[in-house]
């Protein structure tokens, strides 16, 4: 059986986001184009907390990074 590309697929793909720290999928909202994200909700992240270069953090690892700004290491 021939495997053809879904329609949906293709809807969600540009919206997928890999997470900087786990490798996780998750769905990004500013790239699939609405007002804002999910984690735009979120209070930001401490600029020390910020490497150069790095890229979304999925809810779990975002959550995470979150509560060691508030319980350091």
């Amino acid at each position: 059986m021939m495997n053809m590309p879904s329609e949906q697929n293709d809807e969600h793909a540009h919206c997928a986001q890999v997470c900087d720290r786990c490798g996780t999928p998750f769905r990004c909202g500013m790239l699939a184009g609405d007002v804002s994200c999910w984690c735009a909700t979120l209070p930001a992240l401490p600029a020390d907390r910020l490497r150069p270069g790095m890229n979304c953090l999925c809810p779990a690892c975002l959550a995470a990074e979150r509560e060691r700004c508030v319980r350091p290491d």
